[in-house]
């Protein structure tokens, strides 16, 4: 959701004196360049080619919809010109976002300066980020905000700019969403298969049924948004819930093991309850018996 400037609301009402300063500056940032733009919208090509024509801005050569149009484009500026334009991509212009055909630009025009407009970030990852190969990247979010005038200045001065909402989002990913709250049960369950235990061995180590234990793995799948209990200590390792020392035992028990040995040491556990861990969520836990590993 578009944040109002100052509480106002009209970050992009034509007469507002903010909206008037910020246009002024970066009209004037972008009027060093020619500028070509790339947009996988048919709506967003004819409203930038329609907005150029306008507001007569000569240094506007053409939106492109396609990468060979936005290449194609590249090339008339630069035999016509002598000189490199500024090209906006929006990442809608390709369902890579325009990731290879940045590539392709860059490969060719080493020094060709890219403006990426993120309109969809779920594709933005810490990898993704690092692979881009625009100098600068905005989402559309901050459009109003200052961000796009703090790029281009950025650019002008030939460094690179990351739109500080994108680090944010990164840094959400990387967080538990405020949704996932875990009972003391489904965190000791979550433990418990993060050490290789079946629903039984953790049941015997809770004191309570195994029936439960099952009905505790499944909220856990649902709640991480996962299939299997695999998959449920991976993602909780991923999201801090679970600390990484449990790793060499789940490969060991989910990896390892078939499903008979982990049946047999099932029957095990439940002939020989005593040596299970300590069966208290406030007690120390004790190392486990050879026959349960």
């Amino acid at each position: 959701m578009l944040m109002p400037e100052n509480g106002e609301g009209r970050r992009f009402q034509a007469r507002s004196p903010g909206f008037i300063r910020r246009a002024r500056l970066v009209n004037g940032l972008l009027g060093g360049w020619s500028i070509v733009v790339g947009t996988g919208s048919l709506v967003e090509a004819h409203l930038v080619s329609r907005l150029g024509l306008a507001t007569s801005v000569p240094n506007l050569r053409g939106c492109g919809i396609t990468a060979r149009e936005v290449k194609d484009l590249v090339q008339e500026v630069l035999a016509e010109e002598g000189r490199l334009p500024l090209v906006l991509l929006l990442d809608s212009v390709a369902s890579d976002q325009g990731q290879q055909l940045m590539r392709d630009l860059r490969r060719r025009l080493t020094k060709l300066q890219i403006l990426l407009l993120v309109q969809d970030d779920s594709w933005i990852s810490a990898a993704a980020l690092a692979a881009c190969q625009a100098q600068a990247i905005v989402h559309v979010q901050s459009f109003g905000n200052g961000t796009m005038i703090k790029a281009l200045q950025a650019l002008r001065r030939g460094q690179r700019f990351q739109d500080p909402l994108l680090k944010k989002r990164l840094q959400e990913q990387l967080q538990p969403p405020e949704a996932m709250t875990l009972s003391s049960r489904e965190q000791q369950t979550l433990e418990g298969l993060a050490r290789g235990r079946t629903n039984k061995q953790i049941a015997l180590e809770a004191e309570i049924a195994a029936t439960t234990i099952r009905d505790y793995v499944s909220s856990l799948c649902r709640k991480l948004g996962v299939n299997n209990r695999t998959q449920a200590v991976s993602q909780a390792m991923a999201m801090g819930l679970i600390g990484n020392r449990h790793g060499p035992r789940l490969a060991a028990a989910t990896g390892q093991r078939s499903r008979a040995e982990a049946t047999a040491a099932e029957a095990t556990v439940a002939r020989q309850p005593e040596a299970a861990d300590v069966p208290s969520s406030d007690a120390t836990a004790q190392p486990a018996s050879p026959t349960t590993r």
